[in-house]
């Protein structure tokens, strides 16, 4: 009897191991959403950084699917900063669902750290609101429905 409860307190135990690596692997690569750490840096990026103009370059799915819509993928990015610096290129492994897939040429708003230009943040077109017209106006890039003024 005792061998038995032995090998099924070992068997739990490894389940729950595997489960805490799975875990923890699905949370670095993203896969609930932009961890708090990220979340932190990006608020500081728009409070603190420098304004750029990122257009997508290149989209390189890495094979990583979660929830079966959202594919983890590599985007590069040429990033214009708005003070006229000299443009750079860089990269960002982000979540983006298959029905909103990024496409060559568009343009984000984006943030970067001067000091370190890999450190930025993009925004990601999510919905069609005043908000993010009024922002995509702030950065010059032309959004799908705004309209001129008059």
């Amino acid at each position: 009897m005792g061998s038995t409860s032995t090998i099924l307190i070992l068997t739990l135990v490894g389940v729950a191991l595997v489960l805490v690596i799975t875990f923890v692997s699905l949370r670095k690569a993203g896969a609930f959403g932009m961890s708090r750490a990220k979340e932190v840096q990006a608020v500081q990026l728009m409070q603190t950084g420098r304004k750029a103009r990122a257009m997508i370059m290149g989209v390189q799915p890495t094979g990583m699917v979660v929830n079966n819509i959202n594919i983890q993928c590599i985007v590069t990015f040429r990033l214009e900063p708005l003070d006229g610096s000299t443009p750079f290129d860089a990269q960002k492994k982000m979540l983006v669902s298959q029905t909103a897939m990024p496409r060559i040429g568009e343009t984000w708003p984006s943030w970067f750290d001067p000091s370190d230009q890999f450190q930025f943040a993009v925004g990601q077109p999510t919905a069609i609101t005043p908000d993010q017209v009024g922002l995509f106006r702030e950065f010059g890039i032309p959004h799908p429905l705004d309209r001129p003024l008059s």
